[in-house]
């Protein structure tokens, strides 16, 4: 997992892109599963499309969810890089103070 907000925040928009694309897929199996002819088989094939599609919206779902745990880790990136910045600041704001040269010595 890359520590970088900016590709982590790539990482979701493609979760979410793939969540779309299993959603339509779920569509396009679904249309399929309109047939006309009766028989033992083709109840069978109905079924098994109808399968497939709850499949497939259920990955979209799981990838959706991974496209929101994603932007929340790289929100969570972002606020840690800024309090390391801050205390970084701060001793370096301390540091000048009890330096030496900071004391007039």
């Amino acid at each position: 997992m890359s520590d970088d907000p900016a590709q982590i925040r790539a990482q979701a928009r493609q979760a979410a892109a793939l969540a779309t694309r299993a959603r339509a897929a779920a569509v396009a199996v679904s249309g399929n599963a309109g047939v006309q002819w009766r028989s033992v088989g083709a109840d069978r094939y109905r079924q098994r499309l109808t399968d497939r599609a709850r499949d497939f919206r259920a990955r979209a779902d799981d990838l959706d969810r991974l496209s929101r745990l994603l932007l929340s880790h790289a929100r969570h990136v972002e606020d840690h890089e800024r309090a390391v910045g801050s205390v970084v600041d701060g001793v370096k704001n301390v540091a000048k103070v009890v330096s030496p040269a900071g004391l007039g010595l």
